[in-house]
């Protein structure tokens, strides 16, 4: 176990430095997103019969990531 956490922050950074623009549009996207997300508050969530409240801020933090990612990856040149 020891040996996979380390390798696999290796990894990480490596994507990360291999494709730029599409790293730093996903953070953006994700920044974005929460910062909306705490202005608005809550969204209540339904479904069959139930109801949850949920933080706006991380469901739209990952949406925000979601399409800062996709910016990004139209922004980076084709990794080969």
């Amino acid at each position: 176990m020891r040996g996979k956490i380390p390798s696999a922050t290796q990894k990480v950074a490596a994507a990360a430095k291999a494709r730029p623009a599409e790293t730093k549009w996903s953070l953006i996207g994700a920044a974005i997103g929460a910062l909306l997300g705490l202005l608005i508050g809550g969204v209540g969530i339904t479904a069959m019969g139930g109801a949850a409240g949920a933080p706006a801020a991380i469901i739209l933090a990952l949406i925000g990531g979601v399409l800062g990612n996709r910016y990004g990856v139209s922004k980076d040149r084709p990794v080969r």
